[in-house]
């Protein structure tokens, strides 16, 4: 039976785990292989790789009449290259998407409008809100979810005499234990990196402020909780215990923290397995908590996830989707 595009969307929306984004460009780029359509899916995390495939090979076995083949492109390569198949009209069939790069891609008539194929009882209204266009129009079906913890070196925190971590911790307990530990230890406590996802974001929204407000239309830089965030989290470099972004313009936090020379960090999941993996020598040291709380509003205040996506590019009468 010959196999439509919208049924292979369907099918593999129904594989799908839950919430990244998945989306589909726009060229004719897709084309035939020893008699079966060939589609090509880019992916910008190896480690997902093997998933990936996984997911497409059990597509495949029921129909033999498509075959996919998963590409890698890393991170720091991803949205250069994608830019440029987009100049080019040459886009893989099926892609991730991030949240922050959506709105270029879906607003300049690059994706597929996937609203029929979402089934929309299954995501949560962030999640939705996140695969849509300014139009309201969803380009993608979610697919995972970021999360950001705090890692931290828990013999440091032994050596300073310091509770490790918990829900209760606030933004004080964060600079207190960092005292704590640099005067016991000499390495540097929390490192605050001048990142947004993985810095100041999670800050602004743990006290009540925001970045963007609900309707996309207005930025929350002047609003009185996103400027006490900002000034205490920019203000955490002042601190010995804190390096400043000279040092970080050299070493990443990360690198730092898995050098020892750091007692906190803040890191994403996608990274955690492959820091296990990398840093056998470490493991058993360290460990993730919770955020840090405001001191004036509770643990739950957690900054909304910021999900990859999944893209198909726009077709000819056709969408695709993959998660």
């Amino acid at each position: 039976m010959k196999i439509s595009r919208r049924q292979f969307v369907k099918a593999m929306a129904a594989m799908s785990a839950a919430s990244m984004l998945a989306a589909c460009g726009g060229n004719s780029g897709s084309g035939s292989s020893g008699g079966k359509k060939a589609l090509t899916f880019q992916i910008w995390d190896v480690a997902q790789k093997e998933g990936m495939e996984a997911m497409c090979a059990a597509y495949t076995q029921q129909h033999p009449d498509v075959s996919i083949e998963v590409q890698v492109t890393s991170w720091n390569e991803y949205w250069t290259k994608l830019e440029a198949a987009a100049t080019s009209n040459q886009m893989p069939d099926i892609f991730w998407m991030h949240t922050n790069e959506l709105l270029k891609y879906a607003d300049n008539g690059i994706l597929a409008d996937c609203s029929d194929i979402v089934e929309k009882d299954k995501f949560s209204e962030i999640s939705l809100s996140n695969a849509m266009g300014s139009n309201g129009t969803l380009y993608a079906v979610p697919k995972d979810k970021d999360t950001v913890g705090l890692v931290y070196n828990k013999e440091m925190f032994d050596a300073a005499g310091v509770a490790y971590p918990d829900e209760n911790w606030t933004w004080d307990d964060l600079v207190s234990a960092s005292e704590k530990i640099y005067a016991a230890t000499g390495k540097y406590g929390y490192m605050a990196y001048a990142d947004d996802q993985l810095g100041y974001w999670n800050f602004v929204y743990q006290a009540g402020g925001y970045i963007l407000n609900e309707d996309k239309t207005k930025a929350g830089f002047t609003q009185p909780a996103t400027e006490k965030a900002m000034k205490f989290y920019i203000g955490l470099q002042q601190n010995d215990w804190c390096p400043d972004q000279t040092y970080f313009a050299e070493t990443a936090p990360g690198t730092a923290f898995f050098s020892e020379k750091g007692a906190m960090f803040l890191e994403g999941d996608w990274n955690i397995l492959a820091e296990l993996q990398n840093y056998p020598e470490m493991v058993g040291k360290w460990d993730v908590a919770v955020l840090p709380s405001a001191p004036t509003r509770k643990a739950e205040m957690a900054v909304p996830p910021s999900p990859t996506v999944c893209a198909t590019r726009l077709l000819p009468a056709t969408k695709i989707w993959i998660p």
